[in-house]
């Protein structure tokens, strides 16, 4: 979204798995360019986040995974907005050259940050009982279980999540990405904090085993590697003097 943004305005954009390249001078770049450029991807991962939530409600009492995929697709759609803001601020790029071209001074945009940490602790705590009730039975929840059950059903993922991805980009990690993943803690540590308030917790029982899909395991595998190789190169993103999206495959 990002780079569609910038070839609107004119703007040849390279995505690559480390980086986004915008290929034009500094000189050429101007308050509407910065502003909408940098502002679309945020803004378009909140929106896909509500969507998710909105998913997880319908497939709220199914008997499948499919719910907690939409409930994290909620987490992690709100974290590269509001997270990825106070990551921008910290860093001094990405999300936050939005509000630095748009004339907000440091301390308002300090202030945004706090606000945005504030957002993320609601997402998380609006979340606890969602995760609670993916569990398969109610033996799962008892006082003693209930840490180790959040720990593998939110932790885990997303430590594991967050160090696969850094892997996947290694040696060309930003500190403004690393950063973005970081923030997912101010989601993840309320729903520790809250859960202890849920007494009692409906939860959908599950018929059959669980078992591991291996042929969407096999499938995210592929696109991990085919994501390293096609990005290492990088896609092109052009809508003038012609629309041209393409693999720069050297």
């Amino acid at each position: 979204m990002t780079a569609a943004i910038a070839a609107t305005f004119q703007i040849p954009t390279e995505i690559h798995y480390y980086r986004t390249i915008f290929n034009i001078p500094l000189w050429w770049w101007n308050q509407p360019n910065v502003i909408f450029t940098f502002a679309s991807g945020p803004v378009v991962c909140v929106f896909f986040g509500m969507i998710c939530l909105r998913l997880f409600f319908i497939y709220r009492k199914g008997k499948n995974w499919t719910r907690l995929f939409f409930l994290w697709g909620y987490h992690h759609g709100f974290n590269l907005f509001f997270g990825a803001y106070v990551a921008g601020v910290i860093s001094r790029s990405g999300f936050r050259h939005a509000s630095n071209w748009a004339a907000i001074p440091v301390e308002v945009e300090y202030l945004i940050a706090i606000g945005a940490m504030i957002c993320m602790f609601l997402v998380g705590f609006l979340s606890v009982k969602f995760f609670l009730q993916m569990a398969i039975s109610q033996s799962l929840l008892v006082n003693y279980r209930r840490n180790r059950f959040i720990t593998a059903l939110v932790f885990f993922p997303w430590a594991a999540g967050s160090l696969t991805i850094i892997a996947l980009k290694a040696p060309r990690i930003t500190y403004n990405e690393a950063l973005i993943f970081l923030m997912m803690f101010t989601s993840v540590v309320p729903v520790y904090i809250a859960q202890r308030f849920f007494y009692e917790v409906q939860i959908v029982r599950y018929d059959k085993p669980l078992h591991l899909n291996k042929l969407y395991l096999g499938a995210l595998i592929l696109f991990a590697f085919s994501f390293r190789y096609v990005l290492d190169d990088g896609i092109l993103v052009q809508f003038f003097p012609e629309i041209k999206i393409q693999w720069i495959n050297h």
